[in-house]
């Protein structure tokens, strides 16, 4: 029997409710030899799909788990249009805020059944648009037809919230660039409501379906995009945000609670370096540690010149224990956070 999750209001209305589907048939079943955790970039005719410049990457939000189940072959038939039912967000919210709520989701998604996030995007009050499992990925958005269709969430409760202009928009705009490209030319746009028990995506988004069905739209620029960042060899908030993200730590720029000891003899270690002495080290930088290969016992969080050394060698340049002003490691590891990677 198919596994629901349910979201219920106090009054007990399902608002929205999420389901895996039975193994598809045919050529949307799993290539031989692919794993769940397997991506394959391309679709039944050979080519890549182009991600929409105004969807923010999954990694620009710190993706951690699966990207879906399997590989699905061919362009969807249906989209579909949910709320997420979490956190109201206001439209001036921080890319931070959002990020934070994309790993939430993508939490949900994982606990529930085991494949990430559940949506193929998400989008904000503020019309910002982050990607969730890729186009080409099957996730667990609309029961019994994950295989077959597409998700456009809204972040938020739109039975008791209105959608923003901002979001109407975004979602126009990308419900008309995924024709011929995500989805069939004639797919229908719904609710999920018109297919489950539920009453996703919420009275006042299921009002402005017409409008994002007719209207062309337009999105803000994607927040957090890996190319975003200036490879200068200066470690500042930027970097950190990036690698922050990339790591699937907290987002907000700051390498907290270093040594004081450290900063003179690193020049190349600027701003959102929070400089103290009493140091008990950034989670960032802990994470960092784990992911270039130091050992259980050097984990600290600190960035000192045994963990400089480390990075050093890990990104292939001259190992000396300091960064310094225009600092090679730092300009490899600004590359390699532009490439979407660490």
């Amino acid at each position: 029997m198919t596994e629901l999750y349910e979201i219920k209001d106090d009054d007990g209305t399902v608002l929205e409710v999420l389901g895996a589907d039975d193994e598809p048939a045919g050529d949307g079943g799993r290539p031989t030899g692919e794993t769940p955790g397997d991506v394959d970039p391309t679709d039944a005719s050979g080519t890549v799909p182009l991600a929409t410049p105004s969807i923010a990457s999954r990694a620009s939000w710190g993706a951690r788990y699966p990207d879906g189940d399997l590989t699905l072959r061919g362009l969807a038939v249906e989209v579909f249009v949910h709320h997420s039912v979490t956190a109201q967000l206001s439209p001036d919210a921080s890319i931070a805020e959002e990020a934070e709520q994309m790993r939430t989701l993508e939490s949900i998604g994982q606990t529930r059944f085991g494949t990430g996030i559940s949506y193929n995007v998400v989008v904000f009050p503020s019309g910002r648009a982050y990607q969730g499992v890729s186009w080409n990925r099957r996730g667990t958005h609309t029961g019994g037809r994950n295989s077959t269709s597409r998700s456009i969430c809204f972040a938020g409760n739109y039975e008791v919230s209105e959608p923003t202009a901002a979001q109407i928009s975004t979602a126009a705009a990308i419900f008309g660039a995924g024709k011929d490209r995500w989805w069939t030319r004639g797919a229908p746009l719904a609710g999920h409501r018109d297919v489950s028990q539920t009453a996703c995506p919420g009275r006042h988004l299921y009002a402005r379906l017409d409008d994002i069905r007719t209207g062309s739209g337009s999105t803000p620029p994607s927040p957090g995009e890996p190319a975003g960042i200036r490879v200068d060899g200066f470690w500042g908030r930027s970097t950190t945000t990036r690698l922050q993200q990339e790591l699937g730590t907290p987002v907000d720029g700051v390498v907290s609670s270093q040594s004081i000891a450290w900063r003179d003899a690193n020049p190349g270690l600027t701003t959102g370096w929070q400089w103290v002495s009493d140091a008990r080290g950034s989670r960032v930088i802990a994470t960092l540690q784990r992911r270039i290969g130091m050992r259980s016992g050097q984990v600290d969080g600190k960035i000192g010149p045994q963990t400089i050394r480390a990075l050093q060698g890990y990104l292939g340049t001259r190992v000396d224990g300091v960064i310094s002003r225009e600092s090679r490691a730092v300009m490899a590891l600004q590359r390699r956070l532009n490439d979407g990677r660490v």
